[in-house]
This record gives structure tokens, sequence and C-alpha cells, in this order.
């Protein structure tokens, strides 16, 4: 099953707290981008290993094209074979490694009540992994590190069961500002009971329990 793919629109804005992830505001409400320096060098690793990755697919046809007597000597054919596969091999694990350039991103769609939780690819389009109605999300909450502030995730629980998604990562001061917003524009009329009775859907098995984080 593919996730949901949505293009970024051109009349988004984006806010970004000092160290925190992006608030970037669109037309149906503001996505969650886990930015700034760590993420801007994945990014440009991945652009690294695409183009590495092409040129290296590109010199096997210089190599073919290197000597008209390949085939009349067998060494030089067996080398050239060999380089071909060295090439081809390595060319392609970095290409396709430039090609899974993900950034973890979090949709709240203020107009279709709904929290979309995924990832954007090298090519921009977004992916959902986890979509969870108003409705259904009981609370916010902050998991820290104890040892580091800077290491926190926000989580959406689930009513007021143990069940958990990760919204997204960064400093614990961040989260906190990001965690009002949500609070605040996730009540009222929004947290209505869905009329289309929805049910969260999962591409994949991400919740936590809370109950196993919190044990001691």
């Amino acid at each position: 099953m593919q996730g949901n793919i949505e293009n970024i629109k051109s009349s988004e804005t984006t806010e970004q707290g000092k160290g925190g992830p992006g608030v970037v505001q669109t037309p149906w409400g503001y996505r969650l981008s886990a930015i700034g320096t760590e993420a801007g060098l994945l990014r440009l690793t991945h652009a690294a290993g695409r183009f590495v990755g092409l040129v290296l697919l590109l010199i096997i046809a210089g190599v073919w094209s290197f000597s008209a007597d390949t085939f009349a000597d067998p060494l030089t054919m067996a080398m050239k074979l060999g380089l071909t596969g060295l090439l081809f091999v390595v060319g392609w694990m970095l290409f396709w490694y430039g090609r899974d350039a993900r950034q973890v991103e979090a949709q709240v769609d203020l107009d279709g009540c709904e929290l979309r939780i995924g990832h954007r690819d090298g090519l921009n389009r977004f992916r959902h992994e986890t979509r969870i109605p108003f409705a259904d999300i009981g609370s916010f909450l902050i998991l820290r590190n104890d040892d580091n502030p800077d290491d926190a995730a926000l989580y959406a629980r689930i009513g007021s069961g143990m069940d958990a998604y990760e919204v997204i990562a960064g400093p614990e001061a961040a989260l906190e500002r990001i965690q009002a917003r949500l609070v605040s524009d996730l009540t009222g009329e929004r947290r209505r009971r869905d009329p289309r009775n929805r049910r969260i859907a999962r591409v994949t098995g991400n919740a936590i329990s809370l109950a196993r984080v919190s044990a001691p």
C-alpha cells in the first residue's frame, strides 16, 4: 500500500523556531518539517550520492569504447567485465541511496480535520505512513531524554489509551511551542466526531506503547 502523495504548494510560508522543526503554513493548515543543519547535511549527501552514482554508471560506456580490440583480447575483456561489474554495483548503490532522501514531516490538515505523519522524498513528494482523524487524538505529549534536552519527540496519544504516534522530533523547547499550537488548533469544532466515521490509516505499524516507554 502506497502512502498519499502531495506536492508543496507555492502559497506556503515558513516559520522556524530557533533550533527546532520548521512550521510551514499551507492553504489547508501547516506542515511540521525536521529542518536545520542535520537535515540540510542529509539532503546534501543524498544529492552527492545521486550525482556520483550517475557518473559511475556513465563511465561504463567509456570503459567499453576505450579500445576496439576488446573482444579479441581475453585478458582485456576479463578486466573490462570486472571493472564494469564493480562500477555498476557501486554506482547503482550510490544512485539508489540518493533517490531515498527522506525528510520526516507531519501535516496538520485543519480543513480535512486529520493529522498525517510521513516523509518527503528526494523528489519533494509527501508520502504518509499514518493518518489520524482529529477525533481520535486524545492529547499531545512530549517524551524527553533526561540527559539531552535537545533529544525529544512530540507524540499524538490515541484517545485515553496507551498507544501513541511520533509526530516530530527536536529540541524540547521548540516542541513545547508546537504542542501548544496543536492543542489550540485541535479544540472545539475540529475535534467533533467525524461524520464520515474515519479510522486511523497505517501503512506501517509505527505506534508505540506509552506503558512500555514509561516503565522504569
